[in-house]
């Protein structure tokens, strides 16, 4: 698939060079699988973005539906990076830390009981994540390849059972709450001191849901990717870049970097 999807502003978003944020930008967060990421590894282009955001003072915050074990690598390792927030913003991590709850604990063994029931009674063929092992709060499952279609089938099984499933480009959650990484991003703004007018964010799919709600922050942008997930987020970001995964985050840094 070409990084250029065709003109994906016909959507009705407005182009990231565009970007006008109301407030000088100080923190951007950012989805990792689809944003940071190129074919399913971290982008050396989108990492080499977040050295120069970091250098010209922009703190840049990972937010992640991955768990909290691996969400504490990144943050250990990806440049200048000291906090992220996992699990669709359940918890956030940072390097030597516990995971701290930003929401009520959930009972991973009931979400666990529901997904066996999709399979049995309904024929899902859902498949846990390898990383499992490390993730505290939701249970995820393997998108493998399952369109929209199927996914919003398996969501309303899952709401008539009294849980949530959103997807990203590469899993399929079961969480008790509406997953809500914008709410995560806001009570961490709050907490370190940031306007959350200054604050840009960006991602991909429909657990990033959260990150598009107008109102919340400076400027919400989605990679070329959204165009094609619209119809599953109940609001759109402001603005779109023309590229797609870590060559989208990329386009949305260089925006940044020149309105410093």
């Amino acid at each position: 698939m070409s990084d250029r999807p065709t003109h994906p502003e016909s959507h009705g978003l407005l182009p990231i060079s565009r970007l006008m944020p109301p407030r000088r930008p100080v923190l951007v967060a950012t989805d990792v699988d689809g944003t940071l990421t190129r074919a399913g590894k971290l982008d050396p282009a989108a990492l080499a973005a977040i050295v120069r955001l970091v250098g010209a003072g922009v703190a840049v915050v990972p937010v992640s539906g991955r768990p909290a074990g691996e969400v504490a690598g990144l943050c250990r390792y990806l440049p200048g990076v000291a906090r992220g927030l996992a699990e669709n913003g359940l918890l956030e991590v940072i390097p030597d830390r516990a995971p701290r709850w930003l929401r009520t604990p959930t009972d991973k063994a009931r979400l666990r009981r529901v997904g066996e029931r999709l399979d049995a009674e309904h024929a899902a063929g859902l498949r846990l994540t390898g990383d499992d092992f490390c993730r505290l709060g939701d249970i995820a499952y393997e998108r493998e390849g399952r369109d929209e279609a199927e996914l919003v089938r398996l969501r309303g099984l899952a709401e008539a059972m009294g849980v949530h499933l959103v997807w990203s480009n590469v899993h399929v959650h079961l969480a008790e709450a509406v997953p809500d990484k914008g709410v995560a991003v806001l009570q961490l703004a709050e907490e370190i001191g940031v306007d959350p007018r200054a604050i840009v964010t960006i991602g991909d799919a429909p657990n990033d849901a959260g990150l598009f709600v107008s109102g919340r922050f400076g400027a919400t942008v989605g990679t070329a990717d959204i165009a094609a997930q619209l119809a599953f987020v109940p609001e759109p970001p402001q603005y779109v870049t023309r590229s797609r995964e870590g060559a989208g985050f990329v386009e949305m840094a260089e925006a940044i970097l020149q309105m410093l």
